[in-house]
């Protein structure tokens, strides 16, 4: 969930604030005098290294030239992307 609030309410409530941040929650901080959005407080994640190579060997060889030959050649993916591109019309 995304709570938005002044700085004067996160200044008096800070430690709930930060309590629902590390519940997963997102908080915006709003200057209300420049009725602009200055900054927000969202829970940092760690890189878990183990669960990163476990995910990587079961998605090892997904996508290969067999079952995507339109990805075997760094030239087929070339036109394959240009295909997509123009079918979708996308240009980058």
């Amino acid at each position: 969930m995304t709570l938005t609030v002044s700085i004067t309410e996160l200044r008096n409530n800070i430690s709930s604030y930060l309590d629902k941040v590390k519940e997963g929650d997102q908080v915006l901080i709003k200057d209300n005098k420049r009725r602009v959005t200055v900054a927000q407080i969202t829970k940092v994640h760690s890189f878990d290294r183990d669960s990163f190579l476990k995910t990587m060997e079961r998605v090892a060889g997904v996508f290969s030239a067999e079952n995507h030959p339109e990805w075997a050649t760094k030239e087929k993916v070339i036109k394959w992307l240009r295909k997509t591109r123009q079918t979708n019309q996308r240009s980058f």
